[in-house]
């Protein structure tokens, strides 16, 4: 997800980023994104529609919000860049390249349990919303970087498969917990969390590392 500094997040006396953002996901889900307005946002929360233009300038800009809270979820400042995480500081610490691919997995799934509602508003204003369409492909963007900084290190510990490139690596980690993969299972087929975390960690050993040799 692209990272934005917003000068007014700091001043949570000013501004409650979650709070309003919170709103915005909630009135995007009942109305639409299309029909619902920065007016309506304010009402609802609580404060001046100003404000909200403010913190956000534009309605884009409280979609984008709205994303960054929900994929840092409630114990994460969204302001906070990836690398300095608790779950991306818990993952590059983890010794074992195959309890590495199980924390993604598992961060995978309770971020789609989040953003998935989200997401699809986000794809139907896309094909009619140039600005959410930009928006939109910057954040898949960002799903991509979560991939490409950890193969890079379980490449330089020898843990891939052989001939396996840390780039081909990403690749194949980003298509295998794209979000679609958590909704078919979860939603679609009516998968537990657990169950389908733990089938995806699976997939991801299997496709990434070698096979253990047997003795």
């Amino acid at each position: 997800m692209p990272q934005r500094r917003n000068p007014l997040r700091h001043g949570r006396d000013q501004f409650r980023f979650e709070h309003e953002a919170g709103t915005a996901a909630a009135l995007f889900a009942e109305r639409g994104y299309a029909a619902t307005t920065l007016q309506a946002i304010a009402d609802a929360a609580g404060v001046h529609v100003q404000t909200i233009y403010q913190a956000f300038g534009t309605k884009v800009g409280v979609l984008a919000e709205t994303a960054a809270v929900l994929v840092a979820g409630p114990d994460e400042d969204a302001s906070t860049p990836p690398p300095e995480r608790a779950w991306v500081r818990e993952l590059f610490a983890e010794p074992n390249p195959a309890r590495q691919l199980a924390l993604y997995a598992a961060h995978m799934r309770t971020v789609s349990e989040r953003y998935l509602g989200l997401l699809d508003i986000m794809r139907v204003t896309a094909a009619v919303d140039p600005e959410v369409s930009a928006f939109l492909a910057a954040a898949e963007q960002g799903r991509y970087d979560g991939p490409r900084h950890i193969t890079p290190q379980l490449a330089a510990n020898g843990a891939l498969k052989p001939g396996l490139t840390a780039e081909r690596a990403a690749d194949i980690m980003y298509a295998l917990t794209t979000y679609d993969v958590y909704r078919s299972l979860m939603i679609d087929r009516g998968w537990t969390g657990s169950e389908t975390e733990q089938f995806v960690s699976e997939i991801l050993v299997a496709a990434l590392l070698p096979m253990p040799s047997r003795t």
